[in-house]
């Protein structure tokens, strides 16, 4: 595998960690905030406290939860890269001056100086590349640009 392109995966998993332990910080919060939480007489207002922390745990857990498929989905794209001529889940593309990463939808990473987006192979853009080869053009948004590279 291309140097910069284990370099793009490790960053990958670094962000991942790091939402990782953010969720895990706000959700040890919130299990903290409702366990504190003391009834008062306004019993009421007491029990809509607590359900509006109730959903914001069931939120931050969907995030664990969606986080973790997302390191999964990356851990199974480093295992089985192989060498295509076409534009696939798991490509490094330099589409235009960006970078590209065809992956899990989580955002932007600094590599080297370089600014990587990492998009699912579902998203508009995405769905554009697929299949695509090096050299070749892609109209986005009423822009065009050339496939520069593909790893």
């Amino acid at each position: 595998m291309n140097n910069f392109k284990s370099q793009v995966f490790q960053a990958a998993f670094d962000l991942l960690e790091e939402k990782n332990k953010l969720l895990s910080s706000e959700l040890k919060s919130l299990e903290h905030s409702i366990n504190e939480d003391t009834k008062s007489s306004a019993g009421d207002k007491y029990e809509t406290g607590r359900e509006m922390i109730r959903q914001e745990i069931g939120k931050v857990e969907n995030q664990f939860q969606q986080n973790k498929v997302f390191t999964m989905e990356m851990k199974h794209l480093m295992d089985s890269q192989k060498s295509s001529l076409k534009i696939t889940e798991g490509s490094l593309v330099r589409f235009g001056e960006d970078w590209l990463f065809i992956s899990v939808s989580i955002g932007q990473i600094i590599v080297g100086g370089e600014k990587v987006f990492l998009l699912s192979k579902n998203s508009p853009l995405g769905q554009e590349l697929m299949g695509k080869e090096k050299g070749g053009q892609v109209s986005f948004r009423g822009k065009s640009k050339i496939i520069k590279e593909l790893l």
